[in-house]
């Protein structure tokens, strides 16, 4: 049986940590299994990637039975294990949503966190817990959650450890969503869906554009969305969305003479093209 489960529904893709005896905690096998089931550069096919988990847990983090690797344990596995996972979600071109019904504790957090949506379900339980053994954090949860909640909130949830369900979850901004338990996974892969319709590279060219954001000047970011403008517009799937959305235009009703007012106004029909 393998500790990760991979499955595409269309244009999404499913990864499953599929660890639940052991609470889906963050072995090298499973972090190496999301790893190799992110879609790689060039499968087009691939438009979302959802998170999900098999079991009570999302991940209650490390695997404190695992076998030590030696000589710096610790920062050892987080260069070779830890960080790549992390890094190969955010770098994912296509959105990838989390969706979270049970404990996401420690590096299970950061893999939440590390996704560009969450979605929560009532037993969703979120926490750090690192200080609570003498640790700070690892696996990218100092960098996210700031920018998630901003940085007095995430000072206060990573140096007290508490835990956080998902109504506050939501109100602070850590979630995106809270569904029913048995909606979870189907609430994030119908996101994953709508997401995936958008034509062309919008969706991609945004995640690329909002997490360069707070690492550019206003003028850089501008210069970047026309950069971003021209290579989407003539991306052929958009040409071909374009030209789908003019023809259906061209066959709206005429314009109607209206005799209340005396002026002539168009029937209610589809909205117009943002910028042509």
């Amino acid at each position: 049986m393998s500790v990760v489960e991979r499955r595409d529904e269309g244009p999404v893709r499913i990864i499953t940590l599929n660890r639940p005896e052991r609470r889906n905690a963050t072995s090298r096998e499973l972090m190496e299994g999301i790893h190799e089931g992110l879609p790689m550069p060039g499968e087009e096919g691939v438009r979302a990637v959802v998170l999900a988990a098999n079991g009570p847990s999302f991940s209650a983090g490390g695997d404190l039975k695992a076998k030590p690797l030696g000589i710096e344990p610790g920062s050892r596995r987080m260069r070779e294990v830890f960080n790549p996972v992390i890094m190969r979600l955010v770098a994912t071109p296509v959105p990838v949503i989390a969706a979270v019904d049970g404990p996401a504790l420690g590096a299970g957090l950061s893999l939440a966190l590390a996704a560009d949506l969450r979605i929560a379900g009532p037993n969703a339980v979120f926490s750090s817990g690192f200080v609570d053994v003498g640790l700070a954090t690892d696996t990218g949860a100092s960098y996210f959650l700031p920018r998630l909640v901003g940085y007095g909130r995430a000072f206060e949830l990573l140096t007290t450890g508490r835990k956080v369900g998902p109504e506050e979850a939501l109100r602070i901004g850590l979630v995106n969503d809270v569904v029913a338990a048995e909606e979870v996974v189907d609430a994030a892969v119908s996101l994953g869906h709508r997401l995936a319709e958008k034509p062309g590279i919008a969706v991609p060219a945004l995640k690329d554009l909002l997490q360069q954001a707070g690492s550019r000047t206003l003028a850089e970011q501008l210069e970047a969305e026309a950069r971003t403008y021209d290579r989407a517009a003539t991306d052929p799937r958009r040409v071909a969305a374009k030209a789908a959305m003019v023809q259906k235009m061209s066959r709206r009703p005429p314009l109607v003479s209206d005799a209340a007012n005396g002026r002539r106004v168009e029937d209610e029909g589809e909205d117009s093209n943002p910028r042509g």
